[in-house]
């Protein structure tokens, strides 16, 4: 679960509680509640207020909206950190549970059956319990109805029918702390419906990964540095999102297998030779894969012709030969009947920090999708009138821009450019970039003009 932006003291505060009887676990929950309300048809919050302020908007919704008016319509996720509590009664979870936002109690080592089908009640955020060391099949079942993300960071083994008990959950579950899964465990984790982390898993058997390979949500293992042929092979008829962010080595039979994979697939560390640029060139979905700074011209055109978005990390830098290879990505090539119809891919460059107008003029000429430069941190003159002919580009590092390069900006006559990070501009130049209804700007930009800068 993401770290809170809450302010320090208030989280401390709540951190050092040990115990809690129901009066005091019912203000707390109180306390925290941060009601939605819908205000003309617009939701908004106190940015003043630290804690409805962290969520970023987030919240879980209690009833339709009204028509009119003002109404409470939710309440926003705050974050709940009761790290230093050590028991947990029926009664006190029975009030924890009513809080609207994510709950951590990563001090406990153990639960009761009841507690945990309090906890599972819970269903406005998500739910950490990042020390318990083993679950019964019966408390498995009731976490497996809880309604947010779970994390049981420290269970190293699991048993076929605590697996399945987790296997109902439908969100995001973290079981990082395993270690092993046998084969049946694997098969009843294959039926879990959201995404499921397995981020200490280092080894897995081809038997195992056939199991796993049939999980419908995003499937994280984190841990693996290599895949057996076995293993590759099962991947390779998977469809659906497959982080495999450590794996390190391909072999060509390996890679050639795994080019069988539809849907996201990211690779963050391994080597890309000759056979594996190749390879994931076939490969059909989105790809994110790390690549060298100087990765050989030749292997970057292989990734190139990858049939769908194309995420290319660790690229800071683009000469115009590699420029030219990235902007002349093909579209996502599909059938339709008979037809052969033609989709739009995508490029993500937001490692590059670094571009030349003559690099940049080249990039624009791509047609194959969106594009995203959201590493630029800065903008010159020169590179924006390139940049801007653009039809679909994301320029979401940007937090500054002069008044000569929003002018640029403002001309933007594609489909979209994304400025979502800006925060310093003049009141004239916001006004030139609201004008152009295809500019995306923050919210807090979208419906005033800010002062002009000192």
């Amino acid at each position: 679960m993401g770290e809170s932006t809450e302010k320090a003291p208030l989280r401390d505060h709540t951190g050092t509680i040990r115990h809690l009887d129901v009066v005091r676990a019912r203000r707390l929950v109180q306390f925290f509640a941060r009601p939605a309300v819908l205000d003309d048809g617009r939701l908004t919050w106190d940015e003043r207020d630290s804690l409805a302020a962290a969520t970023h908007g987030w919240m879980t919704v209690d009833h339709p909206a009204a028509a009119g008016g003002s109404a409470v319509v939710g309440h926003y996720n705050t974050h709940l950190y009761l790290h230093g509590l050590v028991r947990l009664p029926l009664s006190v979870a029975r009030e924890l549970v009513q809080h609207r936002g994510h709950l951590y109690l990563d001090r406990l080592t153990s639960i009761t059956d009841a507690v945990a089908a309090e906890l599972g009640r819970h269903h406005a955020g998500g739910l950490s319990l990042n020390n318990l060391r083993r679950l019964s099949p019966a408390a498995a079942r009731s976490l497996g109805g809880h309604g947010g993300e779970l994390s049981l960071g420290r269970i190293t083994r699991l048993d076929s029918d605590v697996a399945l008990g987790l296997a109902m959950h439908a969100n995001e579950l973290f079981l990082d702390g395993l270690q092993r899964l046998s084969p049946p465990a694997a098969a009843a984790l294959a039926q879990h419906r959201g995404d499921l982390f397995l981020g200490k898993l280092e080894r897995l058997p081809g038997r195992m990964a056939m199991h796993l390979a049939r999980h419908r949500g995003k499937l994280h293992l984190h841990g693996l540095k290599r895949l057996s042929d076995a293993a590759a092979e099962a991947f390779g008829t998977r469809s659906g999102y497959l982080c495999l962010k450590s794996l390190e080595r391909l072999s060509p039979r390996q890679a050639g297998s795994l080019a069988g994979h539809t849907g996201p697939l990211h690779l963050y560390a391994v080597d890309v030779s000759d056979a594996v640029a190749e390879s994931l060139g076939r490969h059909a979905g989105s790809l994110m894969i790390r690549v060298a700074d100087d990765l050989p011209l030749h292997r970057l055109h292989a990734l190139v012709q990858h049939q769908g978005p194309l995420a290319l990390t660790g690229l800071r830098s683009l000469d115009e030969r590699r420029a030219g290879v990235l902007a002349a990505q093909p579209g996502l090539r599909g059938r339709r009947g008979d037809r052969d119809i033609m989709g739009l891919s995508g490029l993500f460059l937001d490692s590059v920090t670094d571009l030349s107008p003559a690099s940049a003029a080249i990039l624009a000429t791509h047609r194959a999708g969106g594009l995203s430069l959201n590493g630029l941190t800065e903008l010159a003159e020169d590179v924006a009138r390139q940049l801007v002919k653009h039809p679909l580009i994301s320029l979401d590092g940007l937090t500054r821009v002069s008044d000569r390069v929003a002018a640029i900006l403002a001309t933007h006559s594609g489909a979209t450019l994304s400025l979502r990070s800006l925060r310093d501009v003049s009141g004239g130049a916001l006004a030139k970039l609201q004008a152009n209804p295809g500019i995306e700007l923050p919210r807090r930009l979208q419906d005033r003009a800010c002062q002009p800068r000192g």
